[in-house]
């Protein structure tokens, strides 16, 4: 079932971006071995979603203020997502949190075992940031080999999922 987006903006996110939002707006993504984080509050329905590609940020002593790239490492991008939901006046208590992506979608040669792929490292390390925060995650799906195409929907928080077939686009 295809979702009804009539007369909602749709704005398309790229690996490495973000979109906050307090308005009702459609926003779509594609994911391989890049994990998103949606936080959405119930409250004052403020939402957010990112498209991140790699697990971990390279600046000394982990410090994601400082970050050039914040939005291209889920270690950081969850920690300013978090950063700007309290400055919003958002609790931890009050964010729900979604989780989605982290494929093993690049071939192997027959017999051989995937171990440490991107896609698993991008997955732990959102799963070992969220913790840090004692954030729930509402709901996840990720891991596997096929992509994920997505479409969130700011005003509800709501997710809406397509796993994509072997070597799909979009």
């Amino acid at each position: 079932m295809k979702p009804d987006f009539k007369n909602l903006p749709i704005v398309y996110l790229h690996p490495g971006e973000i979109c906050y939002s307090d308005k009702d707006i459609v926003v779509s993504t594609v994911l391989g071995s890049c994990v998103s984080i949606s936080m959405h509050c119930r409250i004052n329905h403020y939402s957010g979603i990112s498209h991140c590609q790699l697990p971990a940020c390279k600046e000394p002593h982990d410090n994601c203020s400082v970050c050039l790239d914040p939005y291209k490492y889920v270690d950081c991008t969850i920690k300013n997502m978090i950063k700007k939901f309290n400055e919003k006046g958002i609790s931890n208590e009050e964010i729900e949190l979604k989780l989605f992506g982290g494929a093993d979608v690049l071939q192997t040669v027959s017999g051989m075992v995937k171990i440490n792929t991107v896609g698993s490292q991008n997955i732990n390390s959102a799963t070992k940031t969220i913790s840090e925060f004692n954030i729930k995650i509402a709901a996840s799906d990720v891991g596997g080999e096929r992509g994920r195409k997505l479409f969130f929907r700011s005003k509800t928080g709501e997710i809406f999922l397509n796993r994509l077939k072997n070597n799909e686009k979009n």
